[in-house]
């Protein structure tokens, strides 16, 4: 019994292993997109950005989520743009960003 039990652990150490190689090989890292963003959270009028890059980004968009004094919620969408471009959004005059976000193609 303790001979399968071993074979076991020792399969689970090696898949583990594994699949910790095949994240941090160069390939696998160089595939992620890595993004950022930034709103002007709680500014009446306030504005949002996305920029994402690498391998597999085409093209990112901002999503800006905004909330008015009545408590109604708005999604503003910036234009689809290129790999490593910011897009940006803007609330209304009379609502502000509680989030941001993004979608990549």
């Amino acid at each position: 019994m303790s001979r399968i039990k071993k074979f076991g652990v020792s399969a689970a150490a090696v898949a583990a292993i594994t699949a910790a190689t095949t994240l941090m090989s160069p390939t696998a890292l160089a595939q992620a997109p890595t993004c950022s963003t930034s709103a002007q959270i709680g500014i009446v009028g306030g504005t949002g950005w996305a920029l994402c890059s690498g391998t597999g980004v085409t093209q990112t968009q901002v999503v800006l989520f905004c909330q008015n004094s009545g408590g109604s919620y708005t999604t503003v969408y910036g234009p689809w743009v290129a790999n490593s471009v910011k897009s940006n959004a803007k609330c209304s005059s009379t609502s502000w960003p509680i989030s941001v976000g993004y979608q990549i193609i």
